[in-house]
């Protein structure tokens, strides 16, 4: 498994799902074969497999509480094409600061995971309308 830390210009993107998504890694852990988000690969530099790879973005916490002053309150999915509570979470912690942030400025979330990693949130997840 390649990890690489990056940085990000944007966080939150507007979605044909939800008004936004959010999107904390580019690749997963999980490697499920089943997953719809392999064709994400061609937007990375990688050469592994889809499941080979986590991208971890690094200043997503400061890039959202920039975009949070300046966006409409909406829906917001996390996360759209990769996991959010993939193993990696455990270390950076960055669902878990997000989430936060999005209480603070009360905007509605959604989750999309297959992790039971998520109940460690579950303090912040239950405030959020």
């Amino acid at each position: 498994m390649i990890i690489k830390e990056v940085s990000c210009k944007s966080l939150l993107n507007k979605s044909g799902i939800s008004d936004y998504c959010i999107n904390l890694y580019t690749g997963c852990q999980h490697a499920c074969a089943y997953c719809y988000a392999r064709f994400m690969k061609k937007y990375t530099n990688h050469k592994e497999p889809w499941g080979g790879f986590v991208d971890v973005k690094t200043n997503a916490v400061e890039v959202l509480k920039k975009e949070l002053v300046l966006k409409k309150k909406g829906e917001i999915l996390l996360s759209s094409v990769t996991d959010p509570y993939q193993p990696l979470e455990k270390k950076y912690g960055l669902t878990r600061n997000i989430l936060k942030e999005l209480l603070n400025y009360q905007f509605p979330v959604s989750i999309l995971t297959k992790s039971a990693l998520v109940l460690r949130d579950i303090d912040i997840i239950i405030k959020i309308r």
